[in-house]
């Protein structure tokens, strides 16, 4: 499994030696279909493995594929574009790979005046709430989402005004990830996105909060409940050079790569929070315990809502 839970003193990592046998690499740049544009931050993951990577900001993308998959497929998937899965033998042969733009009606946006401005925090979060956390290892990338259920409490307060993630007990480089959210879908998992643009956030060093207002797009809270998406973003700017510890009494040290930022958690108890995590191409859910505890890592989202 190569989604870290990370404690604020000890580091512990349930990360299998990996043994590399030989492969090819693919390397190429994802672009718009239409536009000839490139694609940035394009989610690349070979199915059924922890194997996968991001585009970067021009578009291209290097990945090292392994003998053991070269028989399975990738999928290539980013915010306004279609999901696109081909063979691996392919994908190592093809220099350019297309992707096709999503093509959506946008709802008629009603726009009143507005009064006196109210607004409410959902899951409030203080510093001293945050216990643990989530990283990302170098192999393969992840998204992970939290579900926010509607409440009577909100009708009056129902615009999505900004989203906080918290970072206080990490100190994280200087990192870049991308903001989602997600409707949820009827498997209960995260479904289409919500926000029709990109929103990819820069993280200064050491920063403990960010806020990301969303007002601008409008968005009112879904009476279904939504998932707000953390995506870490497979970059050279965000690699991060780590020792792993592990075995007994922690004696075991291997030097790899990660991928910065790493997100605080809070601990809840079982069922309290949904989880779900984007990995290997496809949406599931997740819980991770707190080490040696019952309670579960949430990732540490609040929201502001208002009229």
């Amino acid at each position: 499994m190569n989604l870290i839970i990370y404690s604020i003193r000890l580091l512990f990592l349930l990360i299998p030696v990996l043994t590399f046998s030989q492969g090819e690499i693919a390397k190429g740049v994802i672009l718009d279909k239409v536009t000839n544009e490139p694609i940035p931050y394009v989610n690349i993951s070979i199915l059924d493995s922890q194997i996968g990577t991001s585009s970067n900001e021009d578009g291209s993308y290097t990945l090292n594929v392994e003998e053991k998959h070269l028989n399975k497929s990738v999928k290539m998937s980013s915010l306004g574009y279609e999901s696109s899965i081909i063979p691996v033998s392919v994908f190592l042969e093809t220099q350019e790979v297309y992707l096709n733009s999503l093509v959506e009606k946008l709802d008629e946006v009603v726009i009143s005046k507005k009064f006196e401005e109210k607004t409410k925090v959902v899951n409030v979060i203080n510093e001293e709430d945050l216990c643990q956390g989530y990283g990302s290892h170098a192999k393969n990338p992840w998204i992970l989402a939290l579900y926010f259920p509607f409440e009577e409490t909100y009708e009056t307060t129902d615009y999505l005004k900004s989203i906080r993630f918290h970072f206080g007990n990490f100190r994280n480089k200087k990192a870049k990830f991308r903001l989602r959210v997600f409707s949820i879908g009827k498997d209960s998992l995260p479904d289409k996105d919500l926000l029709k643009e990109s929103v990819v956030v820069s993280l200064k060093k050491n920063q403990k909060t960010v806020d990301i207002n969303i007002s601008e797009y409008n968005v009112i809270f879904p009476r279904e409940g939504f998932y707000v998406a953390f995506e870490w973003l497979y970059i050279a700017y965000n690699e991060e050079k780590v020792t792993y510890v592990g075995g007994p009494k922690n004696k075991n040290k291997r030097k790899g790569i990660k991928h910065a930022p790493t997100i605080s958690g809070i601990c809840a108890d079982d069922g309290e929070f949904m989880l779900s995590i984007y990995n290997a191409g496809k949406w599931g859910f997740y819980a991770a315990n707190k080490h040696k505890s019952d309670k579960k890592i949430i990732p540490a989202i609040s929201l502001t809502i208002s009229n």
